[in-house]
């Protein structure tokens, strides 16, 4: 979002001309200034929901090269956790078979 070309109300004119705001919103987010600051934005359903979906979309990408970089750096798979695992449980498997043969 480029700052430079942001449609701006004050925080005065944003409640007085509510209705423009919301207008104004649909079509691209709009500033909100406080004592000539940029205090918020007023942004769309849309614009959100296409913030949130790219957000996650960003995360979902994240996530996969952070795998790719633990694999390469010779992390455990998943396959080597899922036997792992099989393993745990077998071996808990025994030993509950053991102490119930004991008691």
């Amino acid at each position: 979002m480029n700052v430079a070309n942001l449609t701006t109300f004050s925080a005065k004119d944003a409640k007085a001309r509510f209705g423009e705001l919301l207008d104004s919103a649909l079509g691209r987010p709009v500033g909100i200034t406080k004592h000539d600051r940029l205090t918020a934005y007023v942004i769309s359903k849309n614009y959100y929901e296409s913030m949130v979906d790219k957000l996650q979309e960003l995360e979902d990408q994240l996530w996969l090269l952070k795998a790719d970089a633990a694999r390469a750096k010779g992390f455990v798979g998943a396959e080597n956790v899922d036997a792992l695992l099989s393993r745990l449980r077998d071996i808990d498997d025994e030993e509950n078979k053991n102490h119930e043969g004991r008691v």
